[in-house]
């Protein structure tokens, strides 16, 4: 009876490690002008798009900010380009050219998946809105917990080998009576 108490403590103590495992990793950036060349129609692509496209997995499972690599400065925005510039379309704070445009990290604007419209939007373009003379660099983070590790966690392992030690111990009780 003893070794029950055990159990349900190392249980606690592998779901415990498991809540602190939601945090985000930095795993990239790109400029927002080292995507394809605009005259060529490229696909419109958000910031979440544009992190899948360049380091894997899918669009949900990124997140994006446009302040630095460092996981306290996630600002879950990205730096996108307008089609024919944010600036004469009227766009607030655009009023010069070149400009970038802040924007949430899954936001896009395009009637056909391209940009290749007026108003089109995306965060991997090379435009001249967002030319190389300044830094429209954005920073993808992935959670921790997405990552495909292919070595189990120690208290994934713990929480395992748990199990099996509590499932012979009902075994040999129930053999015993």
């Amino acid at each position: 009876m003893k070794r029950f108490p055990i159990l349900s403590v190392l249980l606690l103590v592998c779901m415990a490690g498991k809540l602190h495992a939601d945090t985000y990793v930095y795993v990239g950036s790109w400029e927002v002008d080292q995507g394809p060349f605009f005259g060529d129609f490229p696909p419109a692509y958000s910031g979440q798009q544009a992190a899948a496209l360049l380091f894997g997995d899918s669009p949900s499972d990124y997140v994006i900010s446009t302040v630095s690599n460092q996981v306290a400065d996630i600002n879950d925005s990205n730096w996108i380009s307008t089609y024919s510039g944010a600036y004469n379309l009227g766009i607030p704070g655009c009023e010069t050219w070149p400009c970038g445009t802040v924007v949430a990290d899954d936001y896009v604007v395009s009637d056909g998946g391209l940009y290749d419209q007026e108003g089109d939007t995306s965060a991997y373009v090379y435009d001249n809105a967002v030319d190389g003379a300044f830094s429209y660099t954005n920073y993808a983070f992935v959670d921790e917990s997405t990552l495909n590790s292919p070595v189990p966690e120690p208290s994934s392992l713990l929480l395992l080998g748990s199990g099996i030690l509590g499932l012979t111990c009902l075994m040999r009780r129930k053999r015993m009576a």
